[in-house]
């Protein structure tokens, strides 16, 4: 029986995550928003003279309407003080209207000159 629910389980967790990566995969608008984004998240935080020095620093956001809410560190740059400004800078970005695929979920961006120009959707 635990088996069962444990598999069960399992299949809920891959069955949810499943629209949001073939829709990732599949829509251009998807991809259009999340390289945007990226691109936005690195200007506002030249705008704001945050300096990542070519470090990489990941963040988890959440997608609301035409914000990023919800900014937090997800992976230091190894100093507190630039996580610190980074997050705040970042904080309420307003973004291009959101596909709706994405709308409310939770985002990882990558930001930062060693770092990959994309972004990871998590939830």
């Amino acid at each position: 029986m635990k088996a069962q629910l444990l598999v069960l389980s399992a299949a809920g967790l891959l069955l949810a995550a499943a629209p949001l990566a073939t829709a990732s995969a599949a829509s251009p608008a998807v991809a259009r928003y999340l390289s945007e984004t990226t691109s936005g998240a690195g200007a506002r935080l030249s705008e704001r003279g945050v300096d990542l020095g070519g470090r990489p620093l990941r963040i988890k956001v959440t997608v609301r309407a035409d914000r990023l809410n919800n900014v937090r560190l997800a992976q230091s740059t190894g100093s507190a003080e630039l996580d610190d400004q980074a997050v705040l800078a970042l904080r309420n970005l307003r973004t291009d209207a959101v596909p709706p695929e994405l709308l409310g979920r939770e985002l990882t961006l990558t930001l930062g000159e060693a770092a990959p120009h994309t972004a990871v959707a998590i939830r």
